[in-house]
């Protein structure tokens, strides 16, 4: 399966659709916001007749429950029919043990919506030649905890290994022109643009800083019999 290149969606935007196509196929009503941070996503999920279930690693809401994803979820939790983990990967130190018990937490037949940064985006590889360093892993970037980056390859085999059906893949289009408004900055953001073009080809992998996985949970499977 190819990376699609999505236009014109947010990452918010790109999940709440996907949560619109499948909502009439869901094995239940329970909707796992994992990451739930300020609750952006509640009113998506309950303007479409569910019941949004927030989770974080930090208290911001006083309805999210704490989760560490490097345990399973907590006995409270109902499992879910759909997961939307956005931007939570790439601050996971232990990224498998995540997915197992994301998978662990879904109900048989449910959906995961996914999203992280891109390590091959245009500006990233730019970053990489003349700073050294991957453009959102650098170590400032440890204060948010951005410890793991999230390689596709990598993600492919973990969502398979924990029993996802991968349904589709894409790149959230990030890569345009500056607009037009004559000045210094103008001209360097045009010249930083055409390097950042050079240096990382007109790819589908180079034009998407967000990288997104819609995924099925199958019937319950032994990892340890995937090779």
């Amino acid at each position: 399966m190819k990376f699609k290149l999505i236009k014109n969606l947010k990452r918010g935007d790109w999940a709440e659709e996907k949560l619109k196509i499948v909502k009439s196929s869901l094995p239940n009503e329970i909707v796992s916001d994992i990451g739930s941070g300020w609750g952006c996503f509640k009113n998506k999920v309950e303007s479409l007749g569910l019941v949004w279930q927030p989770f974080d690693y930090v208290q911001k809401l006083p309805e999210a429950t704490l989760w560490d994803l490097n345990n399973p979820a907590p006995e409270t939790a109902k499992k879910p029919g759909f997961i939307v983990l956005l931007e939570v990967y790439e601050h996971l130190a232990n990224p498998e043990l995540g997915i197992k018990n994301i998978a662990s937490h879904i109900a048989d037949g449910g959906y995961l919506a996914m999203s992280c940064p891109n390590p091959f985006y245009a500006k990233s590889k730019f970053t990489m030649i003349y700073k050294n360093q991957l453009y959102a892993f650098q170590p400032k970037h440890i204060e948010e905890h951005h410890v793991n980056v999230p390689l596709p390859h990598i993600i492919e085999f973990y969502l398979k290994k924990h029993g996802f059906e991968l349904l589709e893949k894409g790149m959230i289009d990030s890569h345009r022109s500056p607009s037009f408004k004559f000045s210094f900055n103008y001209l360097k953001d045009c010249t930083k643009y055409i390097l950042e073009k050079l240096v990382g080809g007109d790819t589908v992998l180079s034009k998407g800083e967000t990288q997104v996985y819609f995924a099925k949970k199958k019937q319950h499977i032994n990892p340890e019999s995937i090779s």
